[in-house]
């Protein structure tokens, strides 16, 4: 009996020390359905979207006030003399006539401003005081262009029984009247000049090529120019100079507002017109304007920050 007891009182002993722990890791947990693993679980990873990377993507939308251009369409004032004493072979008065040059200037020219729109995509190096290089693509909308060529004067002066009767000059006026639209395509540089409160001012230069769709040419007040001469689609050199501030509104993205003032080169029609008739064609040079833009730089790229955190108890 005694020796039954020692082994009962043994194996109690046992229970006792693997249940106790047990229990109290139970009572620890709040029993099964109450337990709560935020003690015993790890640190928990929390991801932070961290800095855009030195690449970016560009939209910008803004207004451009177009400088007055220089136009040239040539004026040839015509002479023409009907001598009733002389006939041709056919029997008929010979009639002969002069072209005098009188200018190829077109005065009180002007181009309509218009609304524009870009986007592209750049790289920076070297932060709030580095470098940024980027490529973007433009459009401008229709822009009227107007002008006033040189006077036309249509002399016609007759010959009868040797007494010739001068014509009268009328002097007719004949206003230009067509219409262009640009697209751009554009490489800039540009140096950013530091960080102030979130604040990086900047100036750059562009170059780059303006394809140019240029409408047909009217002209009104003059009756002997009722035909409208072709337009034509021509590429151009282009160029700019620009500067602005650029505002950081979170990590990747940055509020751009900047002014331009753009080269954007020449376009001339062709020589036909809505009759088959050929005609000098109008040029067109100094498409220049001053833009101002408001646009947003958005930097892709860069890594994630992980933070690991402590479950609080």
């Amino acid at each position: 009996m005694k020796l039954v007891s020692l082994a009962g009182v043994a194996s109690a002993a046992l229970f006792l020390a693997a249940f106790v722990p047990v229990s109290a890791q139970a009572a620890d947990l709040g029993g099964v359905r109450g337990g709560s693993m935020k003690d015993y679980g790890g640190p928990m990873p929390v991801i932070h979207q961290g800095a855009g990377g030195p690449c970016y993507f560009r939209a910008d939308v803004g207004y451009s006030w177009s400088n007055d251009p220089t136009i040239k369409w040539p004026v040839n004032n015509t002479n023409t003399d009907t001598n009733y004493d002389v006939l041709d072979i056919y029997g008929n008065p010979t009639v002969t006539s002069t072209s005098t040059f009188v200018t190829d200037k077109v005065a009180n020219a002007s181009m309509a401003n218009t609304w524009l729109a870009e986007g592209g995509a750049g790289c920076g190096w070297g932060g709030s005081r580095g470098v940024r290089l980027e490529a973007m693509l433009g459009f401008r909308g229709d822009r009227k262009i107007t002008g006033e060529p040189g006077f036309f004067e249509n002399t016609v002066s007759t010959t009868i029984g040797g007494v010739t009767t001068p014509g009268v000059v009328v002097p007719m006026e004949d206003p230009i009247h067509t219409k262009l639209q640009t697209y751009t395509l554009m490489i800039n540089a540009y140096k950013d000049l530091g960080n102030w409160g979130g604040f990086t001012p900047y100036v750059g230069a562009g170059i780059g090529a303006a394809y140019h769709q240029l409408d047909d040419v009217s002209f009104t007040g003059n009756p002997n120019l009722t035909n409208r001469i072709r337009g034509d689609n021509d590429l151009a050199f282009a160029w700019s100079l620009m500067a602005g501030v650029g505002y950081q509104i979170s990590d990747r993205a940055t509020l751009d507002v900047g002014y331009r003032y753009i080269d954007m080169g020449k376009i001339s029609s062709q020589r036909s017109d809505s009759a088959g008739f050929v005609n000098p064609a109008v040029h067109i040079n100094d498409l220049t304007a001053h833009e101002v833009k408001v646009g947003l730089r958005y930097n892709f790229g860069g890594s994630e920050q992980v933070e690991m955190h402590q479950p609080m108890k």
